[in-house]
């Protein structure tokens, strides 16, 4: 028995790599085992290419397929087939093709396999034994050639035409010709564009300066002036409770009521309210008028003369100020008082109280709550073309409202509580007016120099410090500005258009390099297919890349 070589097909498998696969078998004899739905097989030139290159190489092929029609259209090739590996080949009746018909079989005259609707019965299963040596072709019999009249029925058959292939084939034709020439329309028409960066030599201009700056100031160079815009957010009843650190003595008066007694003097003697008098060292306020007639003498004696009661108060608080019944009082003209009852009422004690200073430590805490979170809201509510000046952030409370207020005692705990209105606000700089003013500023100090161009006004990386709020007397706010702008050689981006319309590259980067000021050039054409530069200047795009001398 002679050894043999086994090649299974990949439903995925070419022609060109079964061609491969059997160049490279080691052994004469070569099995091809074609899975169910290979179309690789389906044409008869494949299978001759197969026949044809394993003669060259001193191979002989067996097909193994239990498909009639797969080994007839073997037979026209002359490779003979068999069932399964242990069978044994032979050639298949074949059925002739016209020269003038297509290679290619029929699904309703030569089946493969699922193709053409087979049930899976009616196809043998190819078996795959372990044991190789069972295929032998070395007695293959001779190809058997069908009868003359059925050949020549096959050979006289009439093709129809599919009238609906070709309706769909020319119709496919027509969309990809439309698709084609609006490709290519917008490929050499609408899509070629040129780049030209132009690296320029230019000297740096600084700008560093105090401003005044404000919502309704204009921008002037020559006042160095700049408008602002103000965005401001208001947080209402803002409230914080708050430790209290101060104490005072507090408490209440001692009152009571006296009779005032005028013994020395025989006129009346009037006493105002608010008229004071002592005892014991401690003094007391009369909180009415009273007259205390004078005193009388009768059988030769004097009889002094008595006032009706009158209420007292301590000048100040305490127990100190209590006195006890009967207690006599000095006073004014001589005369004396005196208290049946007593003066009672006084007390003291030491209280925590509200001060200014806690206040402040109160609304300076609420500042500091919503710093951050609120300087965050007001970055957002600035357009992308403003430019912020983040040390202009400030907030201003309206009244605060206490509870106790200030100096009085704290009567839950030791705290106290403060509500206000806050305002956060911010000032910014549209970059539009940005650019006009250092644009104005660098030719000032260009001198208005024609020859001269500003590449760069600095405004992207223009920084501000040293802000000053508004003052009295409508002074306004301040703020010191430092740019940096790039100043070179003028060169006009219309006329570089001009001149590089419909140019190479080569001529391009010529002619360019050639102006003063201009240390290199660099040309971009997009798509990559095009070779020139677009004559449309609309499609051609000029970018300065600089290069700082100083």
């Amino acid at each position: 028995m002679q050894k043999k070589d086994v090649i299974y097909i990949d439903v995925e498998d070419d022609i060109t790599a079964i061609i491969g696969k059997v160049k490279g078998a080691k052994e004469k004899i070569v099995a091809l085992v074609p899975p169910k739905r290979t179309g690789v097989f389906q044409s008869a030139v494949n299978l001759r290419l197969l026949a044809r290159t394993a003669d060259k190489a001193g191979k002989r092929l067996v097909l193994i397929t239990g498909n009639s029609s797969l080994a007839s259209l073997a037979a026209t090739a002359k490779i003979p087939v068999a069932k399964n590996l242990q069978s044994a080949p032979k050639l298949a009746d074949m059925v002739e093709l016209d020269e003038d018909e297509e290679d290619v079989i029929e699904g309703n005259q030569l089946p493969v396999g699922e193709h053409a609707g087979l049930k899976d019965d009616d196809a043998e299963e190819i078996i795959v034994p372990e044991d190789l040596e069972a295929l032998n072709v070395d007695d293959a019999p001779k190809p058997i050639k069908p009868a003359r009249g059925e050949a020549a029925k096959a050979k006289n058959r009439i093709k129809v035409p599919d009238f609906g292939t070709f309706r769909k084939k020319m119709a496919f034709a027509a969309v990809g010709g439309v698709l084609l020439i609006a490709f290519l329309f917008w490929a050499f028409a609408i899509a070629p564009h040129a780049t030209i960066v132009v690296s320029a030599k230019t000297t740096p201009v600084d700008i560093d300066t105090t401003l005044s700056i404000g919502d309704s100031l204009s921008t002037d160079s020559s006042k160095n002036t700049l408008a602002t815009t103000t965005q401001t957010d208001k947080q209402t009843g803002q409230s914080v409770q708050f430790d209290v650190t101060g104490t005072k003595d507090v408490g209440t008066k001692a009152s009571g009521t006296v009779v005032f007694m005028n013994s020395d003097n025989s006129a009346d003697v009037p006493l105002s309210a608010g008229t004071y008098i002592s005892s014991g060292g401690n003094n007391y306020v009369l909180q009415s008028q009273v007259t205390v007639p004078g005193a009388t003498i009768k059988n030769k004696q004097i009889i002094p003369g008595q006032s009706s009661a009158v209420q007292v108060i301590a000048t100040d608080i305490g127990s100190d100020y209590n006195t006890p019944a009967n207690a006599i009082f000095s006073a004014p003209g001589d005369l004396t008082a005196t208290s049946s009852a007593g003066i009672s009422g006084g007390d003291k004690h030491t209280a925590k109280v509200v001060t200014a200073d806690d206040v402040q430590n109160a609304l300076d805490q609420i500042k500091q709550q919503n710093t951050d979170a609120e300087k965050k809201k007001i970055l957002d509510e600035f357009s992308k073309d403003v430019k912020s000046i983040d040390s202009s952030f400030t907030m201003t409370t309206g009244t605060p409202q206490l509870s106790p207020g200030i100096g009085e005692e704290v009567t839950s705990g030791n705290k106290a509580k403060v509500t206000v209105d806050v305002t956060y606000s911010m000032i910014g700089i549209d970059k539009s007016v940005l650019e006009d003013y250092l644009n104005s500023a660098i030719n000032d100090q260009l001198g208005n120099d024609n020859q001269k161009r500003i590449y760069d006004n600095g405004a992207s990386l223009a920084q501000f410090s040293e802000y000053q709020a508004a003052g009295d007397n409508n002074k306004p706010a301040t703020v010191r500005i430092k740019a940096t702008g790039q100043v070179g050689i003028k060169i006009d981006d219309n006329q570089i258009k001009d001149q590089v319309k419909g140019r190479r590259s080569g001529e391009v980067i010529g002619n360019l390099k050639s102006i003063d000021g201009v240390s290199d050039v660099d040309v971009k054409l997009s798509p990559f297919w095009v070779s020139g530069v677009p004559d449309d200047v609309k499609k051609i795009t000029i970018e300065f890349k600089l290069l700082t001398n100083g």
